[in-house]
């Protein structure tokens, strides 16, 4: 009984420090193929009705974040995006539905205050382009069309501020 309560709390430690010393699940970057490469083209109808297309920002940067309202990582995250939104003049945010309906994402988005644009993705052509397999899942932008960070997972306030103050740092 020694033997196994003593191994019992040497793997408990264990799997404390590892928790302790890992990077946090949101906000993770990846080296993805994607970076330094012209974004995958975004066209479609908007929840509100309107026509959407990337193209649309040319000469801001656009943070695409692809979510869906059944996402809890995706709940966590958007009152960091409707105020990275709202603070950020400089900046667009342009939601992409992931495996959602419509109306599902409209009263998400709604019911969180945000007021930024989101394109329907019915048939998953854009989360193919841009290689997402499940949300939430961010794309930075910068102003000439390039992808400068994608981001796994949920995302926050300081982090976003923080990627587009090195990204104007380095004269983009």
């Amino acid at each position: 009984m020694r033997i196994v309560a003593v191994v019992a709390a040497v793997c408990f430690a264990g799997f404390a420090v590892l928790l302790a010393t890992r990077k946090p699940v949101s906000m993770q970057t990846v080296a993805s193929p994607l970076i330094n490469k012209a974004a995958p083209a975004i066209s479609g109808v908007s929840l509100s009705g309107s026509h959407v297309m990337l193209s649309s920002y040319s000469g801001r940067f656009v943070l695409v974040n692809f979510f869906a309202s059944w996402c809890t990582p995706c709940q966590q995250e958007e009152k960091a995006l409707v105020q990275f939104s709202a603070t950020n003049p400089g900046v667009s945010v342009l939601g992409v539905v992931f495996d959602d309906t419509s109306s599902s994402a409209q009263s998400f988005l709604q019911h969180n205050g945000a007021s930024y644009q989101a394109v329907a993705d019915p048939n998953g052509q854009i989360a193919l382009s841009y290689g997402v397999s499940q949300p939430p899942q961010s794309y930075l932008i910068s102003p000439t069309g390039v992808i400068l960070t994608e981001i796994i997972g949920p995302v926050n306030l300081s982090s976003l501020d923080q990627l587009i103050t090195i990204a104007k740092s380095k004269g983009f």
